[in-house]
């Protein structure tokens, strides 16, 4: 069998070059991450009609969850009315069970 070639000089700094290329890459992808939301922080705070847009935007978000909420428990409230219905009997407070057994 044939021993592998052994890299030359070339190659090896060529796979150098490569992993620190990547290395720094990482990083400054890295550091530009952080900056983001701050950088929309502050243009929230020193920009009045972007705050302004903001602003409405989050209070339009926090009325839609608000909605969603509420269907949520009215659809939960329903499905437990029914629930009920099913295990007791209506009117005489049995259970649906002891009644069939």
């Amino acid at each position: 069998m044939n021993a592998p070639a052994r890299a030359t000089s070339w190659q090896r700094l060529r796979r150098r070059v490569a992993r620190l290329t990547r290395a720094l890459t990482l990083t400054d992808r890295r550091a530009a991450e952080p900056d983001a939301p701050c950088a929309e922080l502050r243009r929230i705070a020193s920009d009045p009609d972007y705050r302004a847009l903001f602003l409405a935007e989050l209070d339009a978000a926090i009325t839609d969850r608000d909605a969603e909420r509420k269907a949520v428990l009215h659809a939960i409230e329903a499905a437990a009315d029914r629930l009920r219905c099913l295990v007791v009997g209506p009117g005489d407070g049995s259970g649906a069970g002891e009644r069939a057994a």
